[in-house]
């Protein structure tokens, strides 16, 4: 018969906690870090809405706050890993958005700002809105699948 702390020793010994591979994790990393640059540098332009487009302000706000709020959770997340289930639920509720917002595009006006820059808020600021949302859409699910594949996890060996 087995003592409890024989039997302890042998149940921990059983337990393997697998590690990420180092690749896993530099992906990770990178993929959080161009994130932090990237939405730092689109809620530094989102400004120029007002003055280019005619935005209104708070719409620009909006913008401005939630471009924030993402490059902060990228470069946390570039720091310290977050669930991948905050992305995913971020994720969805950002593409919910974008089906919304490109619900209002006008389809018989030009889609993005690139193609018709001038008066394009009063003709169609939907497409670029939309477009803002799949691009950070893409972004969380992109960050999702980063994380997943680094949690750690507990497998038990034979």
């Amino acid at each position: 018969m087995e003592s409890t702390s024989e039997t302890s020793t042998s149940t921990q010994a059983s337990e393997k906690i697998s590690r990420p591979s180092k690749g896993k994790v530099i992906t990770q990393r990178i993929l959080s870090g161009l994130g932090f640059l990237l939405f730092a540098v689109f809620a530094s332009v989102q400004t120029n809405d007002v003055s280019q487009y005619g935005t209104a302000g708070w719409l620009t706000d909006t913008w401005l706050i939630g471009y924030s709020i993402l490059s902060i959770f990228c470069l946390y997340n570039a720091l310290r890993p977050l669930p991948s289930k905050i992305f995913l639920v971020l994720a969805i509720i950002t593409f919910t958005l974008a089906i919304f917002r490109g619900s209002q595009i006008n389809w018989n006006n030009p889609l993005l700002c690139i193609t018709a820059p001038k008066d394009f808020a009063e003709r169609n600021p939907a497409g670029n809105e939309t477009g803002g949302l799949i691009i950070i859409t893409i972004w969380l699910l992109l960050l999702c699948w980063s994380n997943k594949r680094i949690v750690k996890s507990k497998s038990i060996t034979d």
